[in-house]
């Protein structure tokens, strides 16, 4: 399965993908810097994390995310490279087990762009109050967040088995950000999957009424339906020579 990475990572030294993604996890950081310079608004550093993971994870991570998976899994489709790869001795079980791993691989890699260029704005803006406590604690719950918001995605793998094309995964990822939008602050918010991970992560859940264990019982039943439907999709469709 490593060997997997490491190909999907050769992949990516030729595509664009990657390099907008990282392009879009910088955003937020630079929205923030720029509303601080020009608006006065956060004037310390925890002030800027805060709003940094949010607008990530609640929002911009939404469509980077979705983009990423229909790139990761619905590539091998377009480049008609699938029926290749499953001639190696591989189930293909954990071929689709090693493109989630990836997919969780490259969120990490999102995570710490999008916290460090959060510390290296701060820095230019002349904010004040930095730790390394503070730092370190911000950089947990976005990585905190981004994951649980991981396992959300698992419907969208099953998206981009069954409709190869990236146009749906944008316009879905676009829509489901603005439904984050609508819903961030509603009493039934603990109940939508993708805005569950950015308030458990920032404790904010603790606001609501709904209990915590209910909003890890939405983000859980998501990811094992999707990774279920997906699953039982990809090993029972047949490859198109």
């Amino acid at each position: 399965m490593l060997t997997f990475i490491e190909m999907e990572f050769l992949k990516l030294k030729r595509s664009k993908i990657f390099l907008l993604s990282l392009l879009g996890a910088i955003l937020p950081p630079l929205l923030m810097f720029i509303a601080v310079t020009a608006f006065d608004e956060g004037q310390t550093f925890e002030a800027l994390f805060t709003n940094v993971n949010m607008y990530m994870s609640a929002m911009f991570a939404v469509l980077i995310f979705a983009i990423i998976i229909s790139y990761l899994f619905g590539r091998e489709y377009n480049e008609h490279t699938l029926k290749t790869m499953l001639t190696i001795p591989i189930s293909r079980g954990k071929f689709l087990a090693s493109k989630y791993l990836m997919f969780l691989v490259w969120i990490v890699i999102l995570t710490v762009v999008t916290s460090i260029s959060a510390l290296i704005f701060g820095f230019v803006a002349g904010l004040e109050g930095f730790t390394v406590k503070l730092f370190i604690d911000s950089f947990a719950q976005l990585l905190y967040a981004n994951v649980l918001l991981f396992l959300t995605f698992s419907p969208f793998v099953f998206l981009s088995l069954f409709i190869t094309n990236m146009v749906p995964a944008m316009v879905g990822g676009a829509a489901l950000s603005l439904v984050n939008l609508m819903v961030y602050g509603q009493n039934w918010a603990p109940f939508v999957p993708w805005v569950c991970p950015y308030l458990i992560a920032s404790g904010e859940i603790a606001e609501y009424t709904t209990g915590i264990g209910v909003s890890y019982g939405v983000i859980l039943a998501t990811f094992l339906i999707g990774l279920a439907i997906s699953y039982i999709y990809f090993t029972k469709k047949d490859v198109a020579i």
